[in-house]
C-alpha cells in the first residue's frame, strides 16, 4: 500500500480537497490529510512513514532535506495567487501600503510586472525557515512595509506580533494538480514496487548471495542469504565498505567477471562480480565454497568407487590465503562449469593434480569417472594400449578378448593425463585425432568406439620449447590448452607458506597421535627465506621430518636450521648476497677441504655458512668432522 499525505494549507480547504482526492482515489493508494506548517523538525519527522507527501512552501523545502527518500510533490505557487492577494491589500490597506511578500522560493513570474500592473510598492524575499523569516520580517520593517503577504509560517508570525498580514491562498486549479501528480507519483511508486517484490522474490531464491552496488558505492539490491551472510543486517542503502570491505571493485571492468575465492565472515566463499552497462552498477554473487561443486552433481556411483576411478579431491581441499591463489581457485571453479580441454602447468610439487581433480568435482562431470595417467611412467607401446585398449591378439600375450582403454573407462567423465610432455610425439598424433572426432579406436582393433570425455593435462615443461624441438606436436597443444591454468611456485606465494606449514604439522602430529607442537612466526620467517624448488610437496616432507625430530616440542627458527636435509639442493637461501665461488664450486662437487678453508675465512657461524651454502647445518658438521685437524664442535 502507498500511502500518501496531503499537506492542506487551510483548513476550510480541507472539503474542497477531500472532494478532489475521491476523484483520484485508486485500490492500492491511501490518501490522508493534515493541516500543519513550518519546519519544526519533531513534527515533520513524525511524517517519515508516508512514501508521498504534498507541501507547500517551507514545510515543502524543510521535508525535502529531512526526508530525501520520501517523495515530496510541492504545491507550486503561481502569479494569479499572488495577484489575489494584492487585491485583497489594495481592498483593505490601500494602494498606496508599502508591501513585503515572503516567499520559500523564486518563482517563475516577474515581481517587476507585478508592479507595473498593480502600480503598488512591492518587496520581494525568499525565507527558508523560521529564522530566515524573522530576519526577513525586520529588514522589511526597517524599509517601511506595512503590509506582509506569505504564507502559513508567516500567518502564525504575524498573529503573534500584531502585524498587518494577508495570506497567499493555493487556488483550486493549483491544488487540484498537485494532488493528481501525487495519484499518477504513487501508481508509478506502486508499479515499481512491484517490479522490486518479484526482482526481491526472484533473488531470494537464488540458492547463492547476490548484490548490486551503485558506483557510489552504496547497496542498492540484496537478497536474503547476503543479508543473512553479514549478520542478518538490512544492508540495501549501506556503504558497501562497512560491511564488505574486502570487495575488489578496482578489479571489475565493464562487461568482464572477475571472481576471486575470499573468507568473508568466517565463511569461505566463491565471489564473482561484474560491472553492469556503463551505469557503472557492480552485480557481485557470493557461493559457500563447499555448496559449489555441489550444485554441478556430486553422486559418484558405486561401481566407480570399487574400481578406484573417482577424484578425491576438491576445491576446499586447497589450501591456500594469497590473492593470488585464491584468484586462481576462483578461475578453475569457472573453468570447471564449462567442458573444454583444460592445460595446468607449473613445476614439480605445486599441486597441479589437486587442481586437476577439484575441476573434475566441481563439473557436470562429477557423477562421472575420473581416469588419471602418468604419461611418463610407461613406454610408448604400453602407454597407447593403456589409453586405447587393444583387440584381441593384437600382440603377442594381450590377453583373451582384449583390454578395454583408458579413454573407454573415462566415457562421460574425465580423464587426466599427468606430464603430457613426456608423450612420445608418435602417439600424440593417435591422441590428437581422438580430440578432433571424439572416437578411439583399440590397438590392433578396427571397430571406432565413440567417446564423450573430457581431457584435463598437466605438465612442468615448457610446451613452447620442446614444439621449437621438435618434440611436440603445435596442433595437439593448441587443442589440450583451450582452458590454461599455471600454478604458480611455492616461493611465490610467501602468505602460503606458513598456512601450509602448520597444516602439515598438525596433520603429521595427528598420525603419530602426539599434541600438534606450536609453531613460532619466526620458524615461519625461515621457511620464508627459502626458494623451495620442491614447493609444496618438499615443505610437506620438511613439516614431517621436523614433527618427527621435534616431537611435541615448539618449532623455532632454529629448529628449521637444524634439520637434517641431504645434501641435494633441498633449502636455498630465496635472497642472500653471499655467492663465493665455492657455492658453485661445491654444486659441481668441490672438495670439502676447500670448503671448510673458505667457512674458516668467512668469520661466520656454522649455521650462518650452511644457510649460505644452501645445506644443512648437521649435514655441513658431519662433513666438517671428517676432516683431520677441524675446530668444528
Amino acid at each position: 500500500m502507498i500511502r500518501v499525505l496531503v499537506i492542506i494549507p487551510y483548513e476550510d480547504l480541507i472539503p474542497e480537497c477531500e472532494a478532489m482526492i475521491d476523484a483520484v482515489r485508486t485500490e492500492g493508494i491511501s490518501f490522508s490529510t493534515a493541516c500543519l506548517y513550518g519546519t519544526d523538525s519533531d513534527l515533520l519527522d513524525k511524517l517519515r512513514s508516508f512514501d508521498i507527501i504534498v507541501a507547500r512552501g517551507m514545510t515543502c523545502r524543510a521535508l525535502r532535506h529531512m526526508h530525501p527518500d520520501i517523495h515530496i510533490v510541492e504545491i507550486m505557487m503561481t502569479g494569479s495567487d499572488i495577484l489575489d492577494a494584492l487585491c485583497i491589500v489594495q481592498k483593505e490597506y490601500g494602494k498606496n501600503a508599502k508591501i513585503g511578500v515572503i516567499l520559500s522560493t523564486e518563482d517563475s513570474f516577474s515581481f517587476e510586472s507585478l508592479r507595473m500592473l498593480t502600480g503598488m510598492d512591492i518587496l520581494m524575499e525568499i525565507a527558508n525557515d523560521e529564522d530566515e523569516l524573522a530576519s526577513v520580517i525586520r529588514k522589511f520593517e526597517e524599509q517601511g512595509v506595512s503590509v506582509f503577504v506569505g504564507g502559513m509560517t508567516l500567518s502564525a508570525y504575524a498573529g503573534k506580533h500584531s502585524m498587518n498580514y494577508v495570506p497567499l491562498r493555493t487556488g483550486h486549479d493549483t491544488m487540484e494538480k498537485a494532488i493528481s501528480d501525487a495519484a499518477l507519483t504513487a501508481k508509478s511508486l506502486d508499479r515499481e514496487r512491484m517490479r522490486s517484490d518479484l526482482l526481491k522474490k526472484a533473488i531470494d531464491s537464488f540458492p547463492y548471495c547476490v548484490l548490486a552496488v551503485g558506483p557510489d558505492r552504496v547497496v542498492m539490491l540484496a537478497n536474503g542469504l547476503a543479508e543473512k551472510l553479514f549478520s542478518g543486517r538490512d544492508i540495501v542503502g549501506k556503504s558497501i565498505d562497512l560491511i564488505y570491505p574486502a570487495a575488489l571493485f578496482d578489479m571489475a571492468q565493464e562487461g568482464r567477471m572477475t571472481e576471486i575465492v575470499q573468507t568473508i565472515n568466517g565463511q569461505e566463499m566463491y565471489v564473482q562480480q561484474q560491472i553492469i552497462g556503463d551505469s557503472g552498477t557492480v552485480l557481485i554473487t557470493m557461493q559457500k565454497l563447499t555448496s559449489f561443486y555441489e550444485t554441478g552433481g556430486k553422486i559418484l556411483q558405486s561401481n566407480l568407487k570399487e574400481k578406484g576411478l573417482i577424484a578425491r579431491y576438491h576445491f576446499s581441499d586447497i589450501i591456500a590465503d594469497s590473492i593470488s591463489m585464491r584468484q586462481l581457485i576462483a578461475k578453475a571453479m569457472r573453468y570447471a562449469q564449462a567442458d573444454g580441454n583444460v592445460l595446468v602447468t607449473g613445476e614439480t610439487g605445486t599441486g597441479k593434480e589437486l587442481f586437476v581433480q577439484s575441476m573434475h568435482n566441481a563439473s557436470q562431470r562429477a557423477s562421472g569417472p575420473f581416469v588419471a595417467v602418468n604419461c611418463a611412467a610407461l613406454s610408448g607401446e604400453l602407454l597407447e594400449s593403456e589409453l586405447f585398449g587393444y583387440a584381441e591378439g593384437a600382440f603377442t600375450g594381450a590377453r583373451k578378448g582384449g583390454k578395454i582403454g583408458l579413454f573407454e573407462l573415462a566415457h562421460h567423465g574425465t580423464i587426466f593425463l599427468d606430464e603430457i610432455g613426456e608423450m612420445p610425439i608418435q602417439l600424440q598424433a593417435k591422441l590428437l585425432r581422438v580430440l578432433q572426432e571424439r572416437q578411439i579406436m583399440r590397438v590392433g582393433g578396427d571397430d571406432v568406439i565413440p567417446v564423450d570425455v573430457r581431457v584435463m593435462c598437466a605438465t612442468n615443461q615448457n610446451i613452447p620449447e620442446l614444439i621449437d624441438k621438435g618434440l611436440f606436436r603445435r596442433d595437439l597443444y593448441y587443442r589440450i590448452n583451450l582452458l590454461m591454468i599455471y600454478i604458480p611456485p611455492l616461493r611465490e606465494r610467501g602468505n602460503d607458506i606458513g598456512l601450509l606449514f602448520r597444516h602439515f604439522v598438525n596433520l603429521y602430529a595427528e598420525r603419530m597421535s602426539i599434541m600438534p607442537p606450536p609453531v613460532d612466526n619466526a620458524a615461519i620467517s625461515e621457511l620464508q627465506r627459502y626458494k623451495w624448488q620442491g614447493n609444496i610437496r618438499e615443505l610437506r616432507n620438511v613439516a614431517e621430518r621436523i614433527v618427527v625430530l621435534n616431537g611435541h616440542d615448539r618449532i623455532t627458527a632454529q629448529s628449521i636450521r637444524n634439520i637434517d636435509i641431504p645434501d641435494s639442493e633441498f633449502l636455498v637461501p630465496a635472497s642472500s648476497s653471499f655467492q663465493p665461488d665455492i657455492v658453485h664450486k661445491w654444486k659441481r662437487g668441490g672438495d670439502t677441504a676447500e670448503l671448510y678453508d673458505e667457512y674458516i675465512s668467512s668469520g661466520l657461524s656454522l649455521s650462518d655458512f650452511a644457510q649460505h651454502m644452501g645445506i644443512s647445518r648437521t649435514t655441513l658438521w658431519r662433513r666438517f668432522k671428517s676432516l683431520p685437524g677441524n675446530t668444528v664442535d
